[in-house]
């Protein structure tokens, strides 16, 4: 048994590393450790959470309810049994990469036990704004050069974080600080930084900025009440977000960080699909409408979006057979429509449908689909902590939700570990040390 010394400094080191992993992203989950990655240990872990479960799982059931676990490891049992049809190894080091969206769900279970056993202090949501104001500076104002050559000579790679992981990143660090803060000068903050990080994410990604814009709104309308009461204060920070809002936008705009990558330095095939992804798909034709349908299928004015849409449509127009579309093309292999040149990404290794649902549909077929539908439906039908409403849950899911629908997000740990971490403790509760620092 664990001391509560000990488990608190466990969990310490814990938050410390997700800190990390929030501000560095795939920069940091991209350090080896002898010969894995820290991104691929972190899924690794996974197997061994589900030993954790299997432990706990009387508790789990009494504290939780029993349907959402065995949904759950029915689709576990649907893995092995979709391989072992296919004549596939379950733990070969690709099929268990392809079929993360399984594991990633562990760390929810994971989630429940740590925040039933760990108290927040204001500190660590002072530590969630400097991060975000360093977040905001490595990808608009400043990159130090110090973090660039440590990424270089210990990661993979040096990458700035995406759309989807800087909106993750703002969603939990504002949705627990507004929580347990709520009345008080962090809203104000909260609205301050929404304008400067709305711009970036649009910037970043449509999809990701449509999001964050639903979820900036659903947290004004929860704090409404008390941003109306202080209708005085409430003007001039509307004033100052506007101002800053207009500031951030003309920068981003004028002085983007990212490197571009060259044309030139590509081979012919990856060329072509630069040519398409950043010169085609980055367009937008004023003379059509955002959504029409031409010769029985589906198209937009919006290059980016209809890159997806014909990604898509391709994916469900090859389900060559009713095995396929009820139990897909597996884990032990990409789908056939990430040959063409146009969906195979500038590394010619795409293998992502850029849609969560549509990834699961790949994998699992129908039948999958509907098991993991059925597990967030009965996952949302449970209780949750008194602690928050359900508009808390809602402002949470739902935007990360849309950012999955247009990006690769769930398969990525840095996304879909946080994801289901911290979905976890609108179920166990956060307890808070009103005293502490």
């Amino acid at each position: 048994m664990l001391t509560n010394k000990t488990l608190s400094s466990f969990i310490n080191v814990l938050f410390f590393l997700i800190f990390l992993m929030l501000v560095n992203g795939r920069s940091f989950l991209g350090i080896y450790i002898y010969d894995f990655r820290i991104g691929e240990l972190l899924t690794g872990f996974s197997l061994v959470l589900l030993i954790f479960i299997f432990s706990k799982f009387s508790y789990i059931k009494e504290n939780f309810g029993s349907t959402t676990v065995n949904i759950y490891f029915l689709m576990i049992v649907f893995f092995v049994i979709r391989n072992f049809i296919e004549g596939v190894n379950s733990i070969s080091f690709y099929t268990f990469r392809s079929s993360v969206s399984i594991w990633y769900i562990a760390y929810f279970f994971f989630g429940l036990f740590i925040f039933k056993n760990f108290k927040f202090k204001k500190f660590y949501f002072v530590i969630g704004y400097i991060g975000l104001a360093l977040q905001y500076m490595f990808n608009v104002l400043y990159y130090p050069s110090f973090l660039e050559e440590f990424f270089n000579q210990y990661s993979d790679k040096t990458q700035f974080l995406k759309g989807s992981e800087i909106a993750i990143f703002f969603i939990i660090v504002t949705l627990f600080s507004n929580k347990f803060n709520k009345n008080s000068i962090y809203l104000y903050v909260f609205v301050i930084l929404s304008s400067v990080y709305l711009p970036l994410m649009f910037f970043k990604s449509r999809s990701g900025g449509f999001a964050l814009f639903i979820y900036v709104f659903l947290e004004i309308y929860k704090y409404r009440k008390y941003l109306t009461k202080n209708i005085k204060n409430s003007i001039l920070v509307f004033f100052i977000s506007l101002f800053l809002f207009s500031i951030s936008t003309h920068y981003i705009l004028g002085n983007p960080l990212e490197k571009f990558i060259e044309v030139e330095e590509t081979p012919s095939a990856v060329a072509q699909v630069f040519k398409h992804k950043y010169v085609v798909a980055n367009t937008y034709d004023e003379e059509l409408p955002i959504i029409y349908v031409f010769e029985n299928r589906l198209y937009s004015a919006d290059g980016n979006l209809n890159w997806r849409l014909q990604l898509w449509q391709e994916v469900f127009e090859s389900s060559e057979n009713s095995f396929e579309t009820m139990f897909g093309f597996g884990f032990s292999k990409p789908h056939p429509v990430f040959s063409q040149k146009i969906y195979s990404g500038l590394d010619g290794l795409n293998e992502n449908a850029h849609n969560y649902f549509i990834n699961l549909f790949i994998k699992g077929g129908v039948c999958f689909l509907v098991m993991t539908l059925l597990f967030f439906y009965f996952l949302f039908k449970n209780k949750i902590n008194t602690q928050f409403f359900r508009l808390d849950l809602l402002g949470f899911v739902l935007p990360l939700l849309i950012i999955s629908m247009f990006d690769g997000s769930m398969e990525n740990p840095y996304f879909g570990i946080l994801f289901y971490f911290f979905l976890s403790s609108f179920y166990a509760g956060i307890k808070f040390d009103w005293e502490g620092l």
